[in-house]
C-alpha cells in the first residue's frame, strides 16, 4: 500500500508540475504577444511621425525657396517655420493616422491606406519570430534583427521543472512526427538553474 501511495502520490506531483509548466509557457506567450504588439505600435507611430515632421519641413523648405526668389532677407524672426503653420499641419495628419486604423485596406489616389490592424499583427508577428527584416516588410524602413530582443532569451527555471519540461518537448516530438509534420524548429525556451538570479 505505501508504494502504491508512494506513486499516485508522485504522479499527482508530475502532473502539477505540468500543469504550472503549461500555465508559465503560456503566460510567456501571452506577455510575448503584448510587448511584440506594442513595439509594432511603436514603429507605426514612429512613422508616422516621421510624416509629419518631413511634411513640416517640405512646408518650410517652400516657403524658403519662395521668400528667397521674392528678395526677402533673411534674419532671425523669418528663417523658421511660424508656429502656427506646424500646429496648423498636426490635424490633418492625426486624422489620416486614425483613419489609416478605422479603413480596411485600401487605394486612394494611388495611395494605399487602411488596414492598420492587420500591419500591426504582421509586425508583431515577425517580431515574434525573432528575424531580420525591414519594418512593416517596406525596403525604405529600417531593418532590424528581432531576434536580439529579450522575449527570446530563454528564462530560469528551477530544477524542478527540468525532467517535465523536457518529457513535454519529447511528447510534443512525438506529436509531431505521429501526425507526419516536420519538427518543430522552436528553440529552447528555459534552462534550469539551482538558483535563478534577476540578472540572468
Amino acid at each position: 500500500m505505501g508504494s502504491i501511495a508512494s506513486r499516485l502520490e508522485e504522479k499527482q506531483r508530475s502532473a502539477a508540475i505540468e500543469g504550472k509548466l503549461v500555465d508559465l509557457r503560456q503566460a510567456m506567450r501571452v506577455r510575448d504577444m503584448e510587448v511584440a504588439m506594442r513595439i509594432a505600435a511603436t514603429r507605426d507611430r514612429l512613422c508616422w511621425l516621421a510624416a509629419y515632421y518631413s511634411l513640416v519641413l517640405s512646408f518650410a523648405g517652400a516657403r524658403h525657396a519662395s521668400m528667397h526668389r521674392r528678395g526677402v532677407p533673411m534674419h532671425f524672426d523669418n528663417f523658421f517655420l511660424p508656429l502656427p503653420i506646424a500646429f496648423t499641419l498636426m490635424p490633418p495628419v492625426l486624422f489620416m493616422y486614425q483613419l489609416d486604423f478605422a479603413l480596411q485596406p485600401t487605394s486612394v489616389f494611388g495611395f494605399r491606406i487602411g488596414g492598420k490592424a492587420n500591419r500591426l499583427a504582421e509586425e508583431a508577428n515577425r517580431i515574434r519570430e525573432g528575424v531580420r527584416h525591414c519594418w512593416f516588410g517596406h525596403p525604405w524602413l529600417p531593418e532590424v534583427d528581432d531576434g536580439e530582443l529579450w522575449i527570446h532569451r530563454p528564462v530560469c527555471l528551477p530544477l524542478a521543472f527540468e525532467e517535465a519540461y523536457r518529457r513535454q518537448r519529447a511528447q510534443g516530438a512525438a506529436l509531431r512526427a505521429a501526425r507526419g509534420l516536420a519538427p518543430a524548429a522552436e528553440p529552447h525556451w528555459a534552462y534550469f538553474a539551482e538558483l535563478c538570479r534577476q540578472d540572468e
